[in-house]
């Protein structure tokens, strides 16, 4: 019997984390830089991420207003979510991702780095 209630209380657990951000940045005004692998949150407002190169983020989701995102060359990203107002993103010219957005957010291309 306590396997039973063990497996499905994993099983539960398992699936409400399903969808969410292997790294999580969380709070107003936070600040980090990294490489990461797997899916990156930042939840709260006026805060600063750099994704460095090397980096392989299938999914960035930004909750939250004012935050911004620099993604440097030499890093893959496939996804972007946003859920707020006046966050952006800057991504090299060459990259491809798709954005999905509730809010008005803004994704800067610049050239590349010489």
């Amino acid at each position: 019997m306590n396997r039973i209630i063990c497996a499905v209380l994993v099983s539960g657990m398992l699936a409400v984390n399903l969808g969410c951000a292997a790294t999580s940045i969380v709070g107003d005004a936070a600040q980090k830089t990294g490489r990461f692998s797997g899916n990156v949150g930042v939840t709260g407002h006026n805060s600063h991420l750099t994704i460095q190169r090397g980096s392989t983020v299938p999914k960035l989701s930004i909750v939250g207003d004012n935050c911004s995102v620099t993604v440097e060359d030499g890093a893959e990203l496939g996804r972007i979510e946003f859920w707020g107002n006046g966050s952006n993103v800057s991504i090299p010219s060459d990259l491809v991702v798709w954005v999905s957005q509730v809010g008005t957010n803004s994704i800067v291309r610049r050239s590349p780095d010489r």
